[in-house]
């Protein structure tokens, strides 16, 4: 059993190089999020030490609290608010832009924490949608891992996230609040508009990118009138020119003064929006509780008691953020008795774990073949309905507008392992006799015809989400077919919730 002080760890919900995000309980109840820091090295450690202590001076309703911390821990670690809600950037990929109304409401909320870290005097210096998660009652602004204090005279902007960052930080110049506030208005426009505010959506590689940034090259076509007096100041070229976070709050005080009966997201989001934050919070509820019973059924302490984050959230999924991609496998290394395993190569990819068993997706299955394969995201003028970008946002999918099947359930999914496998975990579907011909069709139609067009990407269409795409290489009659292999556990069992695997 993991533990970080007093919290036992539940389940990891991210990892990288540097280190891991883990949901953690505490002794009275209390879910968290911890991060932690994996690397040895002394430097590593200042950093995160000094990442710590930045976080702890921000205290606003619209941020995500530090809770406890401990940096001379032989692995050191923090452990914040836990926040069961999907980003600004999720939300508005699977669901579409938002109008004037919500956006006000959403930019007053993020206004208000750049107020709080403003006066914990700091910058931010990474507000982005990534990095602003949106739970019904208002978004919460994450990730002070790169933020400073005022008195920092030089700063750089990180080539992952320079789409976001101001002409001052991508030139390298000393970053302010106003610095703040334009990545916070370059946030709202690709909200508003689906774009981020350059030519071709700033598609271009980082360092052309970077260029044309530090250069202030704009283009702001396709935002509504309505919209330009909140956002256009906030991209001024100028820092002197552009309002402070508390200017943005009060231009959006006329626009809630005059809906004083709405409250949260429920009263100014639109329905695909409050959907998809309440689908979330279901599937994130449902994966604490279920994260909890096998912690407690390791450890023999009986039931877990259900905490208040648990009680409040009951009855209101989409997965964690964060996916990987796996190394191409041969399946045949995990055929079974009635399972057509070397049929299929798992291309990825997958996230965190939660059980198994039998039962019925979300949403339906849709398994479509696939036409084209790029690095990164999907671009703004990828196939509507047809492109799907991975959650780590390493691969863009375009599946054909034909030839594919709907699953509304499988008779079964499983994750498992068996005693030969070293410890590796696979997923195997087995699919109702009304559905096996179709896809057995399906598969005879892609085997063998070169990549990509012998993928097939599972994906479910309500939430947009791309599960998992894998490579055919004969065609399938058996009822059964593994179709990911050599997983750790808790990404096989991820796959298979989102397959439509339940408790027993």
């Amino acid at each position: 059993m993991e533990r970080f002080g007093p919290y036992v760890v539940l389940e990891e919900l991210a990892s990288g190089g540097m280190g891991r995000v883990l949901l953690a309980r505490s002794p009275g109840g209390r879910t968290v999020a911890v991060k932690t820091l994996l690397t040895e090295s002394e430097d590593d450690r200042r950093r995160f030490a000094r990442e710590v202590r930045i976080a702890q001076r921000v205290r606003g309703v619209y941020t995500a609290s530090v809770v406890e911390a401990d940096v001379e821990a032989s692995v050191p670690w923090m452990a914040t608010e836990y926040v069961p809600a999907p980003s600004l950037r999720d939300l508005v990929e699977r669901c579409g832009v938002l109008g004037p109304d919500a956006l006000s409401w959403l930019a007053a909320g993020i206004a208000e924490a750049l107020l709080s870290i403003r006066e914990a005097g700091l910058v931010h210096r990474d507000v982005k949608p990534s990095n602003v998660l949106l739970p019904l009652d208002g978004p919460r602004v994450i990730d002070f891992g790169i933020s400073q204090a005022h008195d920092v005279t030089q700063t750089r902007a990180a080539l992952g996230t320079v789409l976001y960052a101001s002409p001052e930080q991508a030139r390298g110049e000393p970053t302010t609040p106003a610095s703040d506030v334009f990545s916070l208005g370059v946030t709202l426009f690709h909200l508003a508009v689906g774009r981020a505010p350059y030519r071709d959506g700033g598609a271009d590689g980082a360092l052309a990118q970077l260029v044309r940034t530090a250069a202030g090259e704009l283009d702001v076509s396709g935002l509504p009138a309505e919209l330009e007096p909140l956002v256009l100041p906030c991209l001024e070229l100028d820092a002197a020119r552009r309002p402070g976070a508390a200017d943005v709050l009060a231009r959006c005080q006329g626009v809630l003064a005059a809906r004083p009966e709405a409250r949260g997201g429920e009263d100014w989001l639109p329905p695909a929006w409050t959907e998809a934050i309440e689908r979330h919070r279901r599937y994130r509820v449902r994966a604490v509780r279920d994260a909890a019973e096998r912690v407690a059924r390791k450890t023999g302490a009986g039931a877990p008691r259900t905490d208040r984050l648990t009680r409040r959230l009951a009855g209101r999924g989409s997965p964690p953020a964060r996916r990987w991609r796996v190394p191409l496998l041969g399946a045949g290394a995990v055929a079974a008795a009635g399972v057509v395993g070397t049929a299929v190569w798992a291309l990825g990819p997958w996230n965190g774990g939660t059980p198994t068993s039998v039962g019925v997706p979300d949403g339906p299955v849709s398994i479509l073949p696939v036409e084209a394969v790029s690095p990164g995201v999907c671009r703004a003028d990828s196939p509507p309905g047809r492109s799907w970008t991975a959650d780590d946002r390493q691969t863009c999918v375009v599946t054909k507008d034909d030839g594919g099947m709907t699953v509304r359930r499988f008779e079964d999914v499983r994750a498992e392992t068996t005693p030969d496998s070293g410890g590796a975990w696979s997923v195997r579907i087995s699919l109702r006799a009304s559905d096996r011909a179709a896809f057995s069709r399906l598969t005879g139609g892609v085997a063998g015809r070169g990549e990509p067009h012998d993928q097939l990407a599972f994906v479910l269409r309500d939430s947009s989400r791309l599960l998992v795409s894998v490579r055919v290489l004969e065609q399938l009659d058996g009822p059964g077919v593994t179709i990911a292999i050599a997983m750790k556990e808790n990404e096989a069992r991820f796959l298979a919730q989102a397959l439509g695997a339940r408790p027993s």
